[in-house]
């Protein structure tokens, strides 16, 4: 089977003001298998945001290849990049992007309806109505009894546990989780975590997260670094992945 990620020699570059351009990601490797768990350690501004947006569709590299699954990202429209990121990929960010006046649930249930899904896999990969996928994931991550209730009544760990079902709702083989607990305190970055990884494990999906939390990163599989622009595996003087 093809590897869930592949990133090949990616290089993000952005024009500047005076002509020049800065280089962000240097001839980026990275290959992520079904299950695997995979931190990406890096200083704010290091690029760990751009490597995320690359490997989901959403940013185009200015060299080198993505591909999704097996499948080449660059001979797809961008329609066609949507709609596979819609099935493929879950996204977690930061700032938990929910919907303020729609309810927890409604929240939960936004890929689905984008998407024009009714029935998604559940927690054991059998199919099933995507209400009911739903409420099994608001149970598992503990906002059974928030549901109801428009999301902007929640705490910053209640939202980011509604963005991880959210994330969750469609049965992706990926979730890239972009600074998951970067705007929590210790105790709900710690109890986000744990569902993080519990949720994935028990999915079978494989899990990239981009931190500058060391603790966070360790908890991974395969730990990286990016530095200058390139991935170095964790304590590694020399490129992990890259040519």
């Amino acid at each position: 089977m093809s590897p869930v990620l592949e990133l090949d020699r990616i290089v993000r570059r952005y024009p500047q003001a005076d002509g020049s351009e800065l280089t962000v990601l240097d001839s980026v490797g990275l290959g992520v298998e079904a299950g695997e768990t995979v931190s990406v350690a890096g200083r704010s501004g290091s690029g760990k945001s751009t490597l995320l947006h690359i490997a989901a569709g959403i940013e185009t590299p200015s060299e080198g290849t993505v591909r999704l699954g097996g499948q080449d990202l660059a001979g797809l429209s961008d329609p066609e990049r949507s709609r596979l990121r819609g099935r493929f990929v879950g996204l977690v960010f930061q700032f938990f992007h929910l919907v303020p006046y729609l309810t927890v649930r409604e929240n939960v249930l936004l890929p689905a309806r984008i998407a024009g899904v009714r029935r998604v896999p559940d927690g054991e990969g059998v199919s099933g109505e995507v209400g009911l996928a739903a409420d099994h994931l608001l149970a598992a991550v503990g906002l059974t009894g928030r549901a109801r209730e428009p999301a902007r009544r929640l705490s910053g760990g209640e939202m980011q546990r509604t963005a991880i079902a959210r994330a969750l709702l469609l049965g992706p083989a990926l979730l890239l989780a972009d600074e998951p607990t970067g705007n929590l305190d210790a105790r709900g970055a710690r109890v986000v975590a744990d569902l993080l990884f519990r949720l994935v494990r028990e999915r079978d999906a494989a899990l990239v997260l981009a931190t500058h939390d060391l603790e966070l990163a360790a908890r991974a599989a395969t730990r990286l670094r990016l530095r200058g622009g390139r991935l170095f595996a964790d304590g590694a003087a020399k490129p992990a992945v890259s040519p």
